[in-house]
C-alpha cells in the first residue's frame, strides 16, 4: 500500500490514506477493485494542513444551481497528472469581506437538536459534560454503513460522515465532475457504480434521518502525487471544490440519468462542516472558501493535545481538527486517525499480519482511545475527536478498536456521543465568558510512557 508521511513540530505524523486505497472501498456489491492499485502508486510524500489562520481573502458566492462546471481549469489542466501552475486562474479580487457565519446550528438553551441531544447552559461551577465526536472520511460503503448503524441501536452514539461528492456520480457519468487543474472524470478516489447508487442514497438518508450529521470530504481527493493537490489550491480552487460538490448533491438525478433511487432527504444547507483530503491546505486559503459557503467549522487542522475548540479571530470559523495524542505505551505523538495508527503499526500494510497480532494492534489503539478519554473526563473536559474510515485495514483492527470504545463508553455518566454539529450547538448556548475559561484551559498531553 502507499503511504503518506510528513514531519510535523518535530515530530512524525501520517496524514490518512486517499480512500481508493481501501480506506473506502466496497470490497462487496460487485465493487471492482482494480484501478485503486494503480491510483495508490501515485503517492508520495505530502505535507499534512498546519494550523495558521491568515486575513480573510476574496470569497466568492455560494453556488448550488446546475451542473459543476464553475471555475472551469485552463486548457493546460487536460492531463491527468498535472502541476500546479495548472490550476484555474483565480478570479479578480474582490473587496476583501469581515463577515463572519452565524451560529452553525442556531441553537437554544433547553431545546433538542435532531439526534435528541438538548445543549443547556451550564450552571455556576458545573462541569461540561464529556463529548466524543466520531466522523468518517468519504462514507461510501454499504456493509460500513450498516455496522455503525448497528453499533448506534446498543448505546447512544451519533457521528459525523464527511460526504466525498464523487459518490453521487457513477463510472458513466465521471465526467461532470472537473477537479480544479484536473481533467473532466479524473479522481484520486474511486466513482460509484450505476447500481451502487441507489444503495448509497439510502444509506445517507438513514443516516441523516436517524440524526446523524453529513458534512464534505470535497471530491476528487487529490493529495501530493495528484497534484495539483489541496496545498497547492488557492481559495478560488477551494470555493470551485466546494461549488462542485454542493451541485452534485443537488442534481445527483439530473447527472445520473436512466437510475431509479430515491430523493435525498437533505441539500446542502444543511452541510456546515468539511475535512479536506489527507488534512491537506492552508487556513488562508480554505477558510474564506467555507465563509462564501455557510460553512462553520473545519475538522483539518490538528492541534498538540486535546483542548477546547476556538474560533479563527479572522473569519468564526471554528476550529475542530483532531488531537496530536500519545499512543498508548509510548511517548509518539500522533494524529488520532484510523490510518494515522495503521502507518504506526504496521507501516500502512497487512500483508503477513496474523489476526492475533491486529488483535494487539487494536487493544493498543483502544487503550489509546481510553487515554484519551480518562485525561479529559477527568481534565479539561474538552471533546475527543477522533477521525476514522470505512475500511478494513489490519483485519479490521480499527474497526474493532473504535467498536469497543464506543461500546463501552457512550453513554457512561456526563459523556456523550454526539457529531460536530452538537458541540458546536452546546458552545453556541453558553456564557461567552464561561467558554472562554474552558478554551484556556491548558491541553490534556497524556503521561506516555
Amino acid at each position: 500500500m502507499g503511504t503518506e508521511k510528513t514531519t510535523m513540530s518535530g515530530d512524525q505524523l501520517f496524514c490518512s490514506l486517499r480512500h481508493g486505497g481501501g480506506g473506502q472501498m466496497r470490497v462487496g456489491r460487485d465493487r471492482k477493485l482494480a484501478g485503486a492499485v494503480g491510483l495508490l502508486a501515485l503517492l508520495g510524500v505530502t505535507a499534512c494542513a498546519n494550523s495558521s489562520d491568515a486575513a480573510l481573502a476574496t470569497v466568492t458566492s455560494f453556488m448550488t444551481a446546475g451542473p459543476a462546471t464553475s471555475a472551469a481549469p485552463s486548457s493546460g489542466a487536460a492531463a491527468s497528472s498535472s502541476s500546479a501552475a495548472d490550476s484555474p486562474t483565480p478570479s479578480p479580487p474582490a473587496a476583501a469581506s469581515s463577515a463572519v457565519p452565524p451560529p452553525a446550528t442556531g441553537a437554544q438553551d433547553g431545546v433538542a437538536l435532531p439526534d435528541g441531544f438538548v445543549p443547556k447552559k451550564l450552571a455556576p461551577g458545573e462541569k461540561p459534560p464529556q463529548f466524543i465526536v466520531v466522523s468518517f472520511d468519504g462514507v461510501g460503503w454499504h456493509e460500513k454503513w450498516q455496522h455503525w448503524f448497528d453499533v448506534a441501536t446498543k448505546v447512544p452514539f451519533h457521528f459525523t460522515g464527511f460526504l466525498s461528492g464523487t459518490y453521487m456520480l457513477s463510472d458513466e457519468t465521471k465526467t461532470v465532475y472537473q477537479g480544479p487543474g484536473h481533467s473532466p472524470g479524473n479522481s484520486s478516489i474511486n466513482w460509484n457504480s450505476a447500481t451502487d447508487l441507489p444503495v448509497e442514497i439510502a444509506d445517507l438518508n438513514k443516516a441523516y434521518t436517524g440524526g446523524n450529521e453529513i458534512g464534505t470530504h470535497f471530491n476528487g481527493h487529490f493529495c501530493a502525487g495528484a497534484e495539483p493537490s489541496g496545498n497547492s489550491w488557492t481559495t478560488a480552487d477551494w470555493n470551485n471544490e466546494l461549488d462542485q460538490f454542493f451541485a452534485l448533491v443537488k442534481n445527483m438525478k439530473a447527472n445520473n440519468p436512466g437510475v431509479t433511487m430515491p430523493d435525498l432527504v437533505f441539500d446542502g444547507s444543511m452541510v456546515k462542516g468539511e475535512r479536506t483530503p489527507c488534512l491537506e491546505g492552508h487556513a488562508e486559503d480554505l477558510l474564506p472558501a467555507l465563509i462564501a459557503h455557510n460553512m462553520t467549522y473545519d475538522s483539518s487542522f490538528t492541534r498538540h493535545g486535546i483542548s477546547w475548540p476556538k474560533k479563527s479571530p479572522q473569519n468564526g470559523i471554528w476550529a475542530l481538527g483532531m488531537a496530536e495524542f500519545p499512543i498508548h505505551g509510548t511517548d509518539h505523538f500522533q494524529i488520532t486517525m484510523d490510518y494515522n495508527f495503521y502507518y504506526t503499526q504496521r507501516n500502512a500494510d497487512s500483508k503477513g499480519v496474523t489476526p492475533e497480532q491486529s488483535a494487539g494492534d487494536a487493544a493498543q489503539v483502544q487503550a489509546t482511545y481510553d487515554d484519551m478519554y480518562n485525561a479529559t473526563y477527568n481534565g479539561n473536559r474538552a471533546p475527543l475527536i477522533l477521525g476514522n474510515h470505512f475500511n478494513a485495514w489490519n483485519n479490521d483492527a480499527y474497526e474493532t478498536a473504535l467498536t469497543n470504545f464506543v461500546l463501552a463508553t457512550c453513554g457512561n455518566p456526563d459523556t456523550y456521543c454526539v457529531p460536530f454539529r452538537d458541540v458546536i450547538a452546546w458552545m453556541d448556548v453558553q456564557d461567552p465568558a464561561v467558554l472562554a475559561q474552558l478554551q484556556d484551559a491548558a491541553p490534556e498531553t497524556g503521561t506516555g510512557t
